[in-house]
């Protein structure tokens, strides 16, 4: 499987790399003559990651997390997206092993939370795409029939997994028992509770508004022109690839889901994997100095907590 994994990681990468590099001199011009658009780009990134994160802090109040703050809730994100830029979710891990430290909050209820926002996702993902389809096709686009298909059974299987309750595989033995029993209970917990899920997905298509607008932006540097409602289906393609991938900060793969809606709307494959890209520079940029705060801040707070106990530990 670790091979696979290696194997389709190199293929995406390996295109990624050669198209933008028989397209460089793009590139190039937006770098050496900086303008407005990358400032906006910069500052969409930051106000969506920030509305990204509101969706853990609404799921984590509602599994009765109260002292758990916005803002730091803010910095663990950050720190988490810098971490999962490194291979095997190191980041995650790391949000997990804070809510852990910090608050007491056990893995399993933090698995929960992470299930939940996955419904979340779906559930947003699916709206956003379905209307952008719809405005797009009242406007005559016709995107293709495919978008529909994906889209549709998205909101599907989102309303199966919010209305039907998990299995409780009463036999699962050790460990991986515990861990399932405290999952399904932290995720009954959230699911009993459809106003804090419809909280949570406000907060996402308010960011997937920003989303399609930074993507708008983004590929009209690369001379697409197009609807908002076209952008407003693009934007999904890119929060479900971060969802689903496996490569180191989605490298490659939300570049190929982009690019794959992109296609599906009508767009080049080359001019949509190069405005994705131009999009990601942004992102890695704002990881950087974001993730190294969050990063920084979060260190701190573990060692602070984990202070008395180290104190308790030297007077024995």
């Amino acid at each position: 499987m670790a091979a696979v994994r290696l194997a389709i990681t190199a293929v995406l990468v390996g295109l990624l790399v050669a198209i933008v590099w028989d397209r460089r001199s793009e590139l190039v011009e937006l770098v050496e003559d900086p303008s407005w658009e990358l400032a906006a780009l910069g500052l969409l990134v930051v106000v969506g990651h920030f509305l990204n994160s509101a969706e853990f802090w609404v799921l984590y109040r509602a599994q009765g997390l109260t002292d758990f703050g916005l803002l730091e809730n803010w910095m663990l994100f950050t720190a988490g997206t810098l971490g999962n830029l490194l291979p095997g979710q190191v980041g995650s891990i790391y949000k997990f092993r804070y809510m852990k430290a910090v608050h007491d909050f056990d893995y399993a209820r933090s698995g929960s939370n992470y299930g939940a926002n996955l419904v979340v996702t779906l559930v947003s993902s699916a709206i956003a795409g379905l209307v952008g389809l719809g405005l797009s096709t009242v406007q005559g686009v016709g995107p293709s029939p495919l978008l529909f298909v994906v889209f549709g059974a998205l909101g599907l299987a989102s309303v199966l997994l919010a209305v039907l309750p998990m299995p409780r595989l009463d036999g699962l033995p050790g460990r991986l028992g515990r861990a399932w029993r405290g999952f399904r209970e932290g995720w009954e917990e959230l699911r009993a509770q459809p106003v804090v899920g419809l909280r949570a997905v406000g907060l996402d298509l308010a960011k997937y508004v920003l989303v399609a607008i930074r993507f708008q932006i983004a590929f009209s540097l690369v001379g697409i022109d197009e609807s908002f409602a076209y952008f407003l289906v693009i934007a999904p393609a890119a929060g479900m690839a971060g969802m689903l991938a496996f490569t180191p900060g989605g490298i490659g793969f939300r570049e190929g889901f982009i690019t794959a809606a992109a296609v599906g709307m009508g767009s080049e494959l080359d001019t949509g994997l190069l405005a994705a890209t131009v999009d990601r520079g942004v992102l890695l940029a704002s990881s950087l100095v974001f993730g190294s705060i969050g990063w920084y801040y979060g260190t701190r707070r573990m060692r602070s907590a984990a202070a008395p106990a180290l104190a308790g530990q030297q007077t024995r």
